[in-house]
């Protein structure tokens, strides 16, 4: 999970009818998020969802609200429903610095902590806890939590792979793959964004880890 940011024109038919789900609006935010879930960051083919941020059970008057719609893959936008209207906000929040993304091979869990000591940063760890390793971790992960998990470990194992090739023979071609892989438009960036800090390879990497600053 990182920063997100968006466009700040909302798109027409957000006051032009009572939908908060036009084809605008999904278009806007497939774009605006580089065809992201805001909180996996799974690439969405057709598997995606208008999401609040502040859900419509609780918030109904934000049900329009641009600024309040994101785009989820429908098992974050399920899993979050209405129990977590108190999070960080991603459009202001540096959530990838905020929180640690990280996974315990050895414990096969993953591990998100803050230093921030808040409601919005204690809610955010906690969602993004039960959401990859449920109620239990993994002897009590159902099958779509454990599928969901192991697609998140296999795509960071691959990603510290080619970190590894890098300093293993630091060769500018093994650079420029790190490189692609930091890419806007690529999956899992908050997790890489912490390989990339725990191999202290920040200053290399610093400017393709800016991603919507």
């Amino acid at each position: 999970m990182i920063r997100v940011r968006k466009s700040t024109n909302a798109p027409a038919s957000l006051s032009t009818t009572k939908q908060y789900n036009g084809e605008d609006v999904y278009a806007q935010l497939m774009e605006d998020q580089h065809e992201k879930c805001y909180i996996c960051e799974r690439k969405l083919v057709t598997d995606y969802e208008i999401e609040h941020f502040k859900s419509e059970n609780n918030y109904p008057e934000l049900m329009q609200e641009w600024t309040n719609l994101f785009l989820a893959c429908r098992y974050c936008n399920g899993k979050k429903s209405d129990s977590f209207d108190d999070n960080i906000y991603p459009l202001t929040a540096d959530v990838e610095e905020e929180i640690c993304q990280r996974i315990d091979f050895g414990k096969n869990k993953t591990v998100f902590t803050t230093s921030v000591t808040d409601v919005q940063h204690d809610n955010t760890v906690r969602m993004l806890n039960l959401f990859y390793n449920g109620k239990g971790g993994k002897k009590l992960r159902n099958l779509k939590e454990e599928r969901f998990f192991n697609y998140a470990k296999q795509k960071v194992i691959g990603f510290m792979k080619i970190v590894n090739d890098y300093l293993v023979n630091p060769t500018e071609n093994n650079r420029n793959v790190v490189t692609e892989e930091l890419g806007i438009d690529k999956e899992l960036l908050g997790f890489k964004y912490w390989i990339i800090r725990d191999y202290n390879l920040n200053e290399i990497f610093k400017d393709h880890i800016i991603w919507n600053k």
